[in-house]
């Protein structure tokens, strides 16, 4: 439920970096559709920027063993995540994340702000 008076902004930076909570930090102060519309565009840009810098990776090595094979199903999530370039991909992710949560933390502090300062 939204709240009824001022909310915790200490509480409410603690729940960005939960998943979930994040989107209640939002609904809690009547935020939550501007909320998902700006992540999910940050979200988008951030991933299209990643997906632009790092080359793809290659599907007949993104197996373990080589070939895709019945006994190799087993797939290599860091090469799925970070693509070929690990040097590079590995920064450009946590670059990512950084951003992603920078952004979350202001939009929910400057929000729970101006909803406190309704109520003084």
């Amino acid at each position: 439920m939204p709240a009824d008076g001022p909310v915790s902004l200490t509480r409410q930076t603690i729940y960005c970096f939960i998943p979930i909570m994040n989107w209640y930090a939002a609904y809690h102060i009547k935020k939550f559709r501007k909320y998902l519309l700006i992540v999910i565009i940050v979200e988008l840009s951030l991933g299209g920027i990643h997906m632009a810098l790092i080359p793809e990776y290659d599907s007949d090595r993104m197996f373990i063993g080589g070939e895709q094979t019945a006994e190799n199903w087993d797939m290599d999530w860091g090469e799925m995540m970070l693509r070929t370039d690990q040097q590079l991909g590995l920064p450009s992710f946590l670059m990512i994340v950084i951003i992603e949560f920078s952004v979350t933390v202001y939009f929910i502090r400057r929000w729970s702000h101006q909803w406190n300062l309704q109520f003084t």
